[in-house]
């Protein structure tokens, strides 16, 4: 398996050539905040993603989302790797990496898996295995030769969210 480093941060725009969006639940209503943005400490530069994940008004989520799109390709082909797999930090529990695929037409389709985080940076790998059907499902399972997007979710939960990731790519 070949690993591939998607971003680290240092540039603005990803291995892929995308840029990373921030969303919230503000896109169907809800009131949670959301900042992102590039920070640097003593070690290089890293994704913030901070806010207040709320709930109310059928909300409860912030994101940042990446296009995977090799070349003309409408997708990534992950099939090469094993999984997920990032240089991270936060505060706990209620982060998420989110992925869609080609074959998902609605927004609130994707699948996830939880991002074991703790206050000091260290290295967390997510096999292809421990992503599970969003709350709102898909029909089908993952089909990782067809990425289209990944995101990086504090999610289900309100709470003040806090979430650094120095780099993330694949295993």
């Amino acid at each position: 398996m070949t690993p591939f480093l998607l971003d680290d941060f240092r540039t603005g725009v990803s291995a892929l050539g995308t840029r990373w969006e921030g969303f919230s639940d503000r896109v169907m209503g809800g009131i949670s905040d959301l900042r992102l943005g590039i920070e640097a400490d003593s070690e290089g530069p890293y994704m913030a993603l901070s806010g207040d994940v709320r709930l109310e008004n059928r909300g409860g989520f912030i994101q940042a989302r990446l296009l995977l799109k090799e070349g003309t390709s409408s997708h990534y082909d992950g099939s090469k790797h094993q999984g997920i797999r990032m240089v991270a930090r936060g505060d706990g529990d209620g982060y998420y990496v989110f992925l869609r695929t080609t074959s998902m037409v609605f927004p609130w389709a994707f699948f996830m898996a939880p991002i074991p985080v703790t206050e000091e940076w260290s290295e967390v790998r997510i096999p292809w295995s421990a992503f599970k059907k969003g709350d709102f499902g898909a029909a089908f399972p993952l089909d990782v030769r067809k990425l289209r997007s990944l995101a990086v979710t504090a999610y289900k939960k309100a709470f003040r969210a806090r979430l650094q990731v120095r780099e993330i790519g694949f295993y």
